[in-house]
């Protein structure tokens, strides 16, 4: 068996984008040092990404003040070994002023939505490499469990059906779990 070549973050990043026979980018993530290719998302997976991230959109247009952006895959160097791509991510407006080329750590929160080809090992490290790298909050959501694991310093908890879901860095935003997934 051959020895897999680990990259850095770094190295990983300066790699040049790769399309498809369609001119699709493929998506890839480093996880550990190792490319993880990401396959294209089921309608399930974007259903739920866009239903979570309209959610925030309006709620942010709505609250300018906090001086908050959500973005959608957004690629983000969050540490030596790993550079992830959120499926669904808040940061503050200041931080996207910065004049680089990829994002510098971890958004202050991150969403990841499960997608079959996600290993409990990678959705583990990633949720452990967001929080070390400064999201205070990180959500795995489950479309098939209809469910979201919410990590943040103090706990790991789970949300189903009507159980609201709310984030300090989101004062006022609250929304049921299972309207995720009223689409799906």
């Amino acid at each position: 068996m051959a020895a897999t070549t680990l990259l850095t973050s770094d190295q990983f990043l300066a790699l040049p984008m790769e399309y498809d026979q369609w001119g699709n980018r493929i998506r890839d993530e480093l996880i550990a040092g190792e490319i993880v290719l990401k396959p294209m998302r089921g309608i399930r997976h974007s259903i739920v990404q866009a239903e979570i991230g309209s959610r925030f959109t309006i709620f942010l247009h709505a609250n300018p003040h906090l001086q908050l952006q959500c973005l959608f895959g957004l690629r983000a160097q969050i540490g030596e070994m790993d550079a992830f791509a959120p499926d669904v991510c808040v940061t503050t407006c200041s931080r996207l002023a910065e004049p680089v080329q990829f994002f510098q750590g971890a958004p202050e929160l991150a969403i990841e939505v499960v997608s079959d080809s996600d290993t409990a090992c990678h959705l583990k490290r990633k949720a452990d490499m967001y929080r070390k790298g400064g999201s205070s909050s990180v959500w795995i959501v489950y479309p098939e469990a209809r469910s979201v694991m919410v990590y943040t310093s103090e706990s790991v908890r789970e949300l189903k059906g009507d159980q609201r879901i709310t984030n300090p860095l989101l004062p006022g935003f609250s929304s049921p779990v299972a309207a995720f997934f009223e689409l799906t």
